[in-house]
């Protein structure tokens, strides 16, 4: 039986928890509840915690919040579970970069997919699973919500191993739709703009775009063929029609992707390289793409200064405010109010397993779709059919996807070279096998599973 409670697995994410718990003590529908926060650093669970009591304090709301360091602890009872879990946390993600980079790799975000995905993928999975299987230890029909990345992996990873009801969520495709519909001059109007996306997390394609019986893409295509760059386009950072990976990838497959270049761009084996095919430097990326990892980059390195903003509010030396901007606990907030009330609510894009939505994919694959959430759970719309081209690539990778998952769930070396073999920036077996021995010096035991057999290590240095 299921109760008045929200766990939170991984309460020390610097943007994401302040902006739930401001999100929870806002709603109505939570006033009696308890939030329990876990975090394996207990400073940062408690801290999380006395930010959470402030805020509760200050809106007079009938919200408590509990630190913890043992999950279990906090699980029994719980309606919806949320995972934000960091396996090496902001070093690890860094390492990500930094491993494929020294074999001339390099990569946007490596959260996702490329190289760093893969090896992401192969720390998460297996702790992403341990936690579902608590869940259905502990609090059998409780929703989770899981926001780590890969989020893909780790929700195909939970679906294939457990039976807990699981999506996944990523605030970039409403990201997307906001960006192109303020560029369209409809920002008054977004509450009547149809749009319909699918595909896979972090290559999300446009499939329809109306307000009423108006097609909106012969407005898009035209400011698109306006504002766009092509491979020689200056650096960018923010989103819209101007960005020159999108606008290309518009211009070959026929529908727009989300969310952003930074993302879309390294499901391709093109986009990160000289025209020529050669590897490029890190800090001269073509297509504007020098803005997004350098973003990246500036996001693993600012997060001490996130902390040291939430000890004040801690403290009561800052006011104890949301901080930044954060669609996703918004999501979340709206996802668990139909849940738990049964009004049904429409979500643009949830992660979850295909069973049909997109015709032709794998039903277990874990795709990228509009779904409604309300009493029965959350459930994905049927979009039909991607177009010939997109369905490929989105078909290939969602393959490449599951080798990862397989090699994560049993620490199978040969199958992890598989997948990072198969990832369109990786040359090839051999690059892809030394990646992984350089990931599983760097990452020590997050990675032992996947080193080479001592008898190879033996013959290699006789």
């Amino acid at each position: 039986m299921t109760g008045r409670s929200i766990v939170l697995i991984g309460a020390g994410s610097t943007v994401f928890t302040p902006g739930l718990m401001s999100d929870l003590v806002g709603s109505p529908t939570f006033a009696g509840w308890t939030v329990h926060l876990v975090d394996l650093n207990g400073e940062a669970a408690e801290v999380m915690a006395r930010v959470g009591r402030r805020m509760a304090e200050a809106r007079g709301a009938d919200l408590t919040f509990v630190p913890h360091t043992d999950r279990r602890e906090a699980l029994p009872g719980a309606r919806v579970v949320t995972t934000t879990v960091a396996v090496g946390a902001a070093k690890g993600w860094r390492l990500d970069l930094e491993v494929p980079g020294r074999h001339g790799i390099v990569q946007t975000v490596g959260d996702s997919v490329g190289p760093g995905g893969v090896l992401r993928a192969l720390r998460h999975v297996p702790e992403l699973v341990a936690i579902a299987r608590d869940v259905a230890d502990l609090a059998p029909g409780a929703q989770l919500v899981n926001y780590s990345n890969p989020l893909t992996a780790n929700v195909r990873g939970i679906t294939a191993e457990t039976g807990v009801p699981t999506i996944g969520l990523c605030h970039g495709t409403a990201h997307t739709l906001t960006k192109l519909n303020a560029d369209l001059g409809l920002t008054d109007r977004a509450s009547e703009v149809h749009a319909t996306f699918a595909g896979l997390n972090h290559l999300c394609w446009l499939l329809d775009y109306r307000v009423g019986s108006e097609d909106l893409y012969p407005r898009l295509a035209a400011l698109v063929a306006e504002r766009a760059g092509g491979r020689d386009a200056p650096s960018a950072s923010t989103e819209g029609v101007h960005l020159a990976v999108s606008a290309d990838l518009y211009r070959t497959f026929g529908r727009y992707p989300a969310p952003g270049d930074r993302h879309v761009a390294e499901f391709f084996g093109w986009y990160l390289r000289s025209a020529d095919g050669a590897p490029v430097h890190e800090d001269a990326l073509p297509w504007g793409l020098q803005g997004g990892r350098d973003d990246t980059i500036r996001y693993i390195d600012q997060k001490a200064d996130l902390w040291q903003q939430l000890h004040d509010q801690a403290d009561g030396t800052a006011p104890a405010v949301r901080v930044g901007d954060n669609q996703e606990a918004e999501r979340l907030v709206s996802i668990v109010e139909a849940l738990v009330t049964g009004r049904d609510h429409m979500e643009l894009a949830v992660n979850l397993p295909n069973a049909g939505a997109i015709t032709g994919l794998p039903p277990e694959a874990v795709v990228e779709v509009p779904a409604v959430v309300g009493a029965r759970g959350v459930t994905p719309l049927a979009v039909g059919p991607l177009p010939p081209a997109i369905a490929a690539v989105v078909t290939a990778r969602a393959y490449q996807q599951e080798l990862t998952v397989q090699a994560a769930l049993r620490g199978d070396r040969e199958l992890a070279v598989q997948a990072l073999a198969l990832d369109p920036l990786v040359p090839g077996p051999d690059v892809a096998r030394r990646i992984l021995d350089d990931a599983v010096r760097a990452h020590g035991a997050a990675l032992s599973a996947f080193a080479r057999p001592a008898d190879a290590v033996r013959t290699e240095a006789a």
